[in-house]
């Protein structure tokens, strides 16, 4: 009688079985491998296309800033002349209707705070919401940050400013009296009262309200406006470079 042996056949069936599992393995982690990598370059395009948006949006925010800086600046040195003018009118000593009527109508704008007022609206997103990471370029990355820095510094500097003008304000009011305002806007007086009249005449508080005004000048001059000038030309700079690396208009 034949006598057959089934194991032959069992070990090709196993054999087979085995390179099926092989091929499905393989088959499954180059999925794996293929979705994991799409998943990545997805993350990628996207962070790329944040950064881009975040980019473009600093740009116009910027193109802001630099309006807002100029305008600073004139206002400032206007505000400088006027506090010239005022501290020529009290060393002259001329107390005319002409020299009084002009005082007063200095007083109401010569210790004016405007303040820095840059736009905010891609720097909090950047700070806050990390995208400070989407920028790959470290020249454009440093030089954000150097922008901010002066941001930061111009208006630490400008509470210190404004600090001497309020200073100079309450010994102003030793000195003016409202009484001889008739009307006053936001921007300027109306009318003066005839017979306008200073308060006091006493050398020795005119001269410290003097000195008061010279040194609100000087910290306008030598910090205020030098730090304008500073974000003024890190804003320049940064908009050129983003104009190159991010194409933004």
């Amino acid at each position: 009688m034949e006598v057959h042996h089934p194991h032959h056949h069992h070990a090709g069936h196993q054999k087979k079985k085995w390179k099926e599992y092989v091929t499905e393995f393989v088959m499954l982690f180059a999925a794996v491998t293929l979705g994991f990598f799409a998943e990545n370059q997805r993350e990628h395009y996207i962070e790329h296309l944040r950064e881009q948006q975040y980019m473009q949006s600093m740009y116009e925010d910027i193109k802001k800033d630099t309006i807002e800086l100029n305008t600073l600046k004139r206002l400032y040195r206007a505000q400088m002349l006027r506090i010239d003018t005022t501290i020529e009118l009290f060393r002259q000593g001329k107390w005319n209707d002409s020299t009084l009527t002009k005082l007063y109508v200095l007083n109401l704008s010569v210790l004016g705070n405007r303040g820095i007022n840059l736009t905010e609206r891609t720097s909090v997103q950047l700070k806050n919401a990390g995208g400070m990471r989407l920028i790959k370029s470290p020249k454009i990355s440093d030089e954000i940050s150097n922008y901010w820095h002066w941001q930061e510094y111009a208006k630490a500097y400008g509470a210190t400013t404004e600090e001497l003008k309020i200073k100079a304000r309450e010994r102003s009011y030793y000195i003016f009296d409202q009484f001889y305002y008739n009307e006053i806007n936001r921007d300027e007086i109306k009318t003066t009262k005839a017979g306008a009249q200073l308060m006091t005449y006493d050398k020795t508080i005119l001269t410290e309200y003097v000195n008061r005004l010279a040194h609100i000048k000087n910290s306008i001059k030598n910090a205020q406006l030098y730090q304008l000038d500073k974000i003024h030309a890190s804003a320049d700079t940064l908009l050129a470079n983003l104009k190159t690396e991010y194409q933004v208009k």
